[in-house]
């Protein structure tokens, strides 16, 4: 693929851009009920380019950019969106938004992927619980229906700080978790004792528990030991945690390389690293 995005689609190049010199103001709905959330502005009349020509030209320019060490365009991102809506590219959608939530942290970017993300099929109880945790520190609005699901979820495995949190963040709950979750945290340092002689399973599920209550250089010392005795039928769940705690603890550049090595998991595993990733990014660039 070429550099330069004039190089690669001669015509298509010209209108493209001069999409971007005029404002975009009208807002379309979403022609794909996955995405019925979204608005994204629609090219100007005078440009108006083919739906695949455009994304072709969005993606010339968005690799030209990145090549260059600039951040893509949000006017081009937006584009490329109102192209693929238009082309019922849900996952290609999907990965733009990714793009555009950490690129921008904009909350309402961060609503509609984490949103898209729990509507993955195949989605696993445990990633309900990660993406709710992401959601509840992007500082995103708070969908009442994703809070309800990430808190009964939480109650049912028994992370009830999880619980809590998301009933802080308007969860509608069948039963109040605070008065488990004030039992089981009381029952964390006899569960942390048992640390060493217990399998890396069991340290997993102790840093996922432990997170939930914030205790976050706890957490981190039950993944990395999770991490290090193995055994844990799911590979995923101990680095993710790890790179969890270590953002909060704003431990980012090794929180990032945790997210990194977050392997196997379920449909939506990758994605959700991916974003927690770009999360730990933006609070390393805002320090």
């Amino acid at each position: 693929m070429r550099h330069r995005f004039c190089q690669a689609i001669p015509g298509a190049a010209a209108a493209f851009s001069l999409m971007f010199a005029s404002p975009a103001i009208a807002q379309v709905g979403q022609s794909s009920d996955s995405f019925s959330r979204l608005n994204r502005p629609t090219p100007p009349p005078a440009a108006q380019m083919s739906p695949q020509a455009t994304v072709e030209a969005a993606k010339q320019r968005i690799e030209a950019d990145k090549k260059a060490g600039r951040m893509p365009g949000r006017n081009t991102l937006q584009m490329l969106l109102s192209a693929q809506s238009k082309l019922k590219d849900e996952a290609g959608m999907a990965d733009t938004l990714e793009e555009e939530a950490a690129d921008y942290n904009d909350p309402a970017d961060w609503t509609e992927i984490i949103g898209i993300t729990f509507g993955t099929p195949g989605l696993r109880d445990q990633d309900g619980i990660w993406l709710g945790r992401l959601l509840f520190v992007v500082g995103a609005r708070v969908p009442p229906a994703d809070a309800s699901t990430v808190g009964e979820i939480a109650s049912q495995h028994g992370f009830f700080g999880d619980a809590v949190n998301a009933k802080a963040h308007g969860a509608q709950m069948d039963s109040d978790p605070a008065p488990r979750a004030d039992s089981d945290r009381k029952a964390m340092p006899d569960q942390i004792a048992q640390e060493q002689t217990q399998d890396g399973a069991y340290n997993a599920k102790l840093a996922e528990a432990l997170y939930g209550y914030g205790m976050y250089p706890e957490a981190e010392a039950a993944a990395r030991l999770a991490i290090k005795k193995g055994g844990n039928p799911d590979p995923s769940e101990a680095p993710m945690v790890l790179g969890q705690a270590l953002t909060a603890e704003k431990k980012y550049d090794e929180a990032v390389a945790a997210f990194g090595q977050v392997g196997g998991g379920g449909p939506a595993t990758a994605r959700i690293a991916r974003l927690w990733a770009g999360y730990a990014r933006i609070k390393k660039a805002a320090r």
